[in-house]
């Protein structure tokens, strides 16, 4: 006869429900994890790189889509053996800059303008950048070589400190590392794509709540600090959007693409308001530091045949972009060998910090 005290304990009926449940949970939440991953890596670029001063860059050599990046993981000429007589052009700026097209743009007018100066171009501009990002990119590409001339050609990404109305510097910009083992990406997501863009974003702001201003400003200062600390000239620009236009499928294009980009740069109206702020910004700079300005948002011609959408350039948009920018380079100075001294090829190793 077993005595009560000898029966084997029993998990009560309630807690046995509990437990399944959150055993269940448990299990739904890491197949969801592993699902996330899994999407990530197989839509992830191979040269991505991710960074937590950055987000993300890419490694050198990389190809993505049709370009096959530079040895500093940029679309343009190689720095590797690059001599002392030959010219350096660092442009920097966001999705509208990272184009081979741009870049043939720029270095063929530098050809027309100075044909006895040779000169190399690259752009590091990428897509998504904002001017905290270019800020801090620039500030590492300024610790390996010594770019000539550094050309600004930003100012929608800035939008987002608009749109999220709670960041101050690094933006959450869509792109999440698959192999991070520091945080849940799955909730990374949830968190960007549910709370962030459609509970917490405000893509309605106005004139009176317009805080990429500031913040534009600040990182394009720094930015030319930086720069003239290393005796490199600097140009600016405004930046070039298709509205208003004449292009009834331009415009439907802009229109429908609204829904899909509201949360990083505002409705059109202020995402308009807010380019205007930032281009005011270049101007002004432009005046105090006396700097050279390119006319680029006066330059492009707002039809389809120059813009894809609201500031994705064409091949065509892209020649006139970078005939524009090429024209306010100021001529080149001397380049005795004490300044520019020599030029390495740049390893994986060093270009990218995984």
């Amino acid at each position: 006869m077993a005595y009560p005290s000898d029966r084997p304990a029993r998990t009560p009926h309630r807690y046995r429900g509990i437990i399944v449940l959150v055993v269940a949970l448990l299990l739904c939440l890491a197949a969801a994890e592993g699902a996330t991953r899994a999407l990530l890596w197989w839509n992830t670029p191979l040269g991505m790189v991710f960074r937590d001063d950055l987000i993300y860059t890419y490694a050198p050599f990389s190809e993505v889509a049709d370009l096959r990046l530079n040895d500093l993981g940029c679309v343009g000429d190689d720095l590797g053996g690059r001599s002392d007589d030959e010219a350096l052009a660092l442009l920097l700026g966001g999705s509208t800059s990272f184009s081979q097209a741009y870049v043939d743009a720029v270095r063929g007018r530098l050809a027309e303008r100075f044909p006895d100066v040779p000169f190399r171009v690259i752009s590091c501009g990428k897509p998504r950048y904002t001017s905290h990002m270019n800020r801090v990119q620039l500030d590492e590409i300024l610790t390996r070589t010594r770019p000539d001339v550094v050309a600004l050609y930003l100012g929608i990404n800035d939008n987002i400190y608009n749109s999220f109305p709670w960041v101050e510097e690094l933006p959450r910009v869509g792109y999440f590392d698959w192999k991070s083992p520091r945080t849940s990406v799955f909730g990374e997501m949830v968190r960007y794509h549910l709370v962030d863009k459609r509970l917490r974003s405000t893509p309605e702001f106005d004139e009176a709540s317009l805080r990429s201003r500031d913040i534009f400003r600040r990182n394009v200062v720094a930015m030319i600090d930086a720069a003239q600390a290393r005796d490199s000239e600097v140009v600016l620009s405004t930046f070039a959007v298709a509205l208003p236009t004449d292009d009834p499928q331009l415009d439907a294009r802009i229109r429908a693409s609204e829904p899909i980009m509201q949360h990083f740069w505002g409705r059109i109206g202020p995402t308009l308001l807010g380019v205007t702020a930032h281009n005011d910004v270049m101007r002004s700079l432009a005046t105090q530091r006396d700097l050279p300005l390119a006319p680029v948002a006066s330059q492009i011609p707002h039809d389809g045949r120059h813009f894809s959408d609201l500031c994705h350039l064409t091949e065509e948009g892209n020649r006139r972009l970078g005939r524009t920018m090429a024209d306010a380079f100021p001529a080149p100075r001397a380049r005795p060998s004490s300044v520019a001294g020599p030029h390495r090829a740049v390893s994986a190793k060093e270009s990218s910090r995984r």
